[in-house]
């Protein structure tokens, strides 16, 4: 898809990755011609929206064929999307054949920065019917020619490790630029995210085209950063005594080459509290004007983080009210207020839709109570409106507006919009609209007491091929009371971007054994051929190393048992006991 702006403007083959080695290829003929290639492989290939099958999605043709008999026609409405894996390192090309009919309006291609594309455009390459063509990178355009009506080669090459990318067009070399430029600035990041088949054309037309023959090669192997976790597994424990607490440690591992980002956010599952007391959610000041957009649809949000939510204690209460200023209604369709759940760490600000809910708009203040109010339960809390208008409305002068207020610093929180696939800042391509939207969410009910808490920090950068220990605290409440929620881990290595684990802990009496489960003894440490482990009333012995992968799961009735440790590498591994009691105690040990 072409980058669009808001306002003004706002905007098959698949083989083993090693240095060296085709890692996809596609000549396309393995496909039914006359169908649609998103439907017939949506594991290699999609559509800008992910939605295969949609009048994005192109069709296999037998017009034209580089090789064989097939070949991917692009026109109309398709946007078809290649997805990488968020690279940062290595050394990859991009090829394929092109073929551009002479008597069409032209063609068009670009890659992404992100896997998920409409975030970042690292250039748009743009060829006229009649055999020339230029390349847009950070607002500037480099041109070549290429020879119309005949199949010729296109390679992207892209050197993550020096920053660098180069375009060769029919052989002959076009440019060399530093990779981590968009095509509109020179402030983006150094990611292989996408490529993006568009039925673009200069001018704003409308393209017709044909590609074959695309192969992705590893030059030089990534050296990624690689996210891994230990223990594995759910976090079921129990604790001796009411009110008490017991610290689980999360030893937090990157065995690649690059630094991993990383965010723990502790979720509780929480029940709808008695009303006290309104508090009002919003990052506006006194509302100014209004924000048109030049698209056929549009939504505006604001949030609060997870910390936010925690230093106001608001987790526990309800999203019941949510206001919204609004002009021209009468020009807007399908208005809904909407929901929108924690996004993660590889793309920041509001993630899918969670809630909606249609309604009237009039003119000014629009205040629509939810049908289902949203319990706060620890996870970023994002909200706002969504609205449609025709092509018509959205190319006159005349539009609906959002209202913001006139902020000459713009609230982080207090600005997102989205007009496309892909979320944003308002002022991200206009620095003069540095307003936050006059969106008010209003909350209610009774808070609860976080009962997890995780030091040093819930959110960090492991070096690479480093560590880091997350402590998470569980406080238990009364005697045989449980409490239960989830504890989130996000990463941005797109291969382990999201684990979800249950968390739950009990509050136990001494009970059955009158002197209560002693301090689990594990020696020597460091280990050479043989681990210990003594506690009375031992059930379980788990070990996991620091990929979190599972060496060792032993069940017992005993109270010391001895592990055989000799076919384990050197290393730092997790230890984790359970005793018949359900207590649970994680320690850290050293093999030699």
């Amino acid at each position: 898809m072409k980058k669009c702006f808001i306002l003004f403007c706002l905007l098959c083959v698949t083989m083993t990755i090693q240095a060296q080695m085709v890692i996809y290829t596609d000549n396309f003929d393995g496909y039914t011609a006359g169908q649609q290639l998103c439907s017939q492989n949506n594991a290699q290939w999609t559509t800008w929206s992910n939605t295969p099958g949609s009048a994005e999605d192109a069709y296999i043709s037998t017009e034209q064929a580089s090789s064989g008999a097939n070949s991917l026609k692009i026109t109309g409405t398709n946007d078809i999307i290649y997805r990488f894996s968020n690279q940062t390192s290595g050394v990859f090309d991009i090829d394929f054949n092109y073929y551009v009919p002479s008597s069409g309006s032209g063609a068009y291609f670009n890659v992404q920065h992100y896997y998920n594309p409409g975030i970042e455009w690292a250039f748009e390459c743009f060829l006229y019917s009649s055999g020339s063509g230029y390349i847009t990178i950070n607002g500037s355009n480099t041109n070549f020619n290429y020879p119309s009506n005949t199949w010729f080669p296109v390679k992207i090459h892209v050197d993550l490790d020096n920053n660098s990318a180069s375009l060769t067009v029919n052989g002959t070399s076009v440019i060399t630029w530093t990779f981590s430029n968009t095509s509109e600035a020179a402030n983006g990041i150094c990611q292989l995210g996408s490529v993006n088949f568009y039925a673009g054309a200069p001018n704003n037309a409308t393209g017709t085209y044909y590609v074959d023959d695309f192969v992705f090669t590893e030059i030089t192997a990534a050296n990624d950063g690689s996210f891994s976790f230990s223990p594995q597994g759910d976090i079921i424990v129990s604790v001796e005594g009411a009110n008490s607490s017991q610290v689980y440690p999360l030893e937090l591992s990157n065995t690649g080459g690059t630094p991993v980002n990383y965010r723990l956010v502790p979720v509780y599952d929480v029940t709808p509290g008695t009303a006290q007391n309104e508090i009002t959610l919003t990052r506006a000041g006194e509302v100014g004007s209004g924000i048109l957009f030049s698209s056929t649809f549009a939504a505006a949000a604001i949030g609060y983080t997870a910390t936010d939510l925690i230093n106001q204690s608001l987790i526990g209460y309800s999203l019941d009210r949510i206001e919204v200023y609004l002009e021209n209604v009468d020009l807007m369709l399908n208005p809904k207020i909407q929901i929108y759940d924690m996004n993660g760490i590889l793309v920041d600000g509001p993630g899918e839709v969670i809630y909606e809910q249609a309604f009237s708009p009039v003119e000014g203040l629009n205040s629509v109570t939810l049908t289902t109010p949203y319990l706060l339960d620890g996870r970023d809390l994002w909200f706002g409106i969504y609205y449609e208008q025709t092509e018509e409305t959205a190319a006159a002068e005349t539009k609906p507006s959002i209202g913001c207020d006139d902020a000459t610093s713009p609230d982080p929180h207090g600005n997102w919009c989205k007009t496309s696939v892909a979320w944003d800042h308002l002022n991200t391509h206009n620095s003069e609209l540095s307003y936050n939207w006059a969106i008010t969410g209003y909350v209610n009910g009774t808070a609860i007491t976080p009962w997890m808490s995780i030091a040093p920090t819930a959110q960090g950068t492991i070096a690479a091929n480093g560590s880091t220990t997350a402590n998470l605290t569980l406080n238990a409440g009364e005697l045989t009371t449980t409490r239960t929620g989830k504890l989130y881990l996000y990463s941005n290595d797109l291969n382990n971007a999201i684990t979800i684990l249950n968390v739950s802990v009990t509050a136990v009496g001494v009970g059955v054994d009158e002197n209560g489960d002693l301090k689990v003894s594990i020696f020597p440490n460091p280990v050479n051929n043989e681990l210990n482990i003594a506690i009375d009333h031992l059930r379980r012995v788990e070990v996991y190393d620091m990929n979190g992968r599972q060496v060792w799961d032993g069940v017992y009735s005993a109270n010391e048992v001895t592990l055989n440790a000799h076919n384990w590498r050197p290393g730092t591994y997790m230890v984790k006991v359970t005793t018949e009691n359900g207590f649970v105690q994680v320690e850290k040990i050293v093999v030699k």
